[in-house]
């Protein structure tokens, strides 16, 4: 029966019930053989012994080992059918279902992009007001004090540098490209995909430390939301 579910079943746990029902073909059987033995071993005893006393049905009764259960034969090419077609049954509604977490995890990867669209525009009006932001922040700190011009275009540098996610924008979006061919191919899915949400994973975390944003952290924060979202589905995937 593992054979036969391990041919069809790839991945997940499967717990396989069999009932046991009562049946009105379980008979008694007596072993004869063994019952003679004891007779006459009895006897013996007896006679050896001078004993008065006859041997009784009560002293063969008592002897346990003389009576066997005998259950019905179990049909077993009914129970490998059986189990064949709880199979089928059970892969039909697990197509059905993984159509549906395969529907909802698509439209959760729509939404991805758009965040990652977001986060991308935001990095591009970081990068182009970085320089006026960290000149203001100095006249705050430093007042009236004049600062040169190539040291803070050399610390605009750094900061952009520092904050910049250009690579792991390219990432996403090459793993989220890879994410939907994995899902339009079919076949057995979940090992692949939990590969590569862990690697989106890794860049989003990557992308929210390095983020000088505000509303590119928000948006970090949605995207970690429906990557967990999409991990909880392919759990449900084979």
């Amino acid at each position: 029966m593992k054979k036969i579910v391990k041919k069809t079943i790839q991945r997940g746990r499967i717990e396989i019930f069999v009932p046991k029902q009562e049946m009105d073909a379980i008979k008694l059987k007596v072993n004869k053989p063994l019952a003679r033995e004891y007779y006459n071993a009895f006897v013996t005893l007896k006679n050896e012994l001078s004993l008065a006393d006859d041997v009784r049905m009560e002293m063969l009764t008592s002897q346990k080992d003389l009576f066997i259960l005998d259950d019905p034969e179990i049909d077993s090419d009914g129970l490998y059918r059986a189990l064949e077609n709880a199979l089928e049954e059970l892969n039909k509604t697990r197509t059905e279902e993984g159509q549906n977490l395969i529907r909802d995890i698509m439209e959760r990867i729509g939404l991805i992009k758009e965040y990652v669209v977001t986060i991308e525009r935001q990095r591009d009006e970081f990068t182009v007001s970085a320089r006026e932001r960290l000149a203001e922040r100095l006249r705050s700190f430093l007042g009236d004090i004049q600062v040169d011009d190539a040291r803070l275009i050399q610390e605009t540098a750094i900061l952009v540098e520092r904050s910049d996610i250009t690579e792991e924008i390219v990432r996403i979006k090459s793993h989220m490209h890879h994410l939907t061919q994995v899902l339009e191919t079919g076949g057995t899915l979940g090992k692949k995909l939990d590969f590569i949400l862990q690697e989106l994973r890794r860049e989003i975390n990557t992308i929210g430390s390095k983020a000088q944003h505000y509303e590119i952290a928000a948006q970090v924060v949605e995207v970690k939301h429906e990557l967990e979202k999409i991990r909880e589905q392919i759990q449900n995937l084979q």
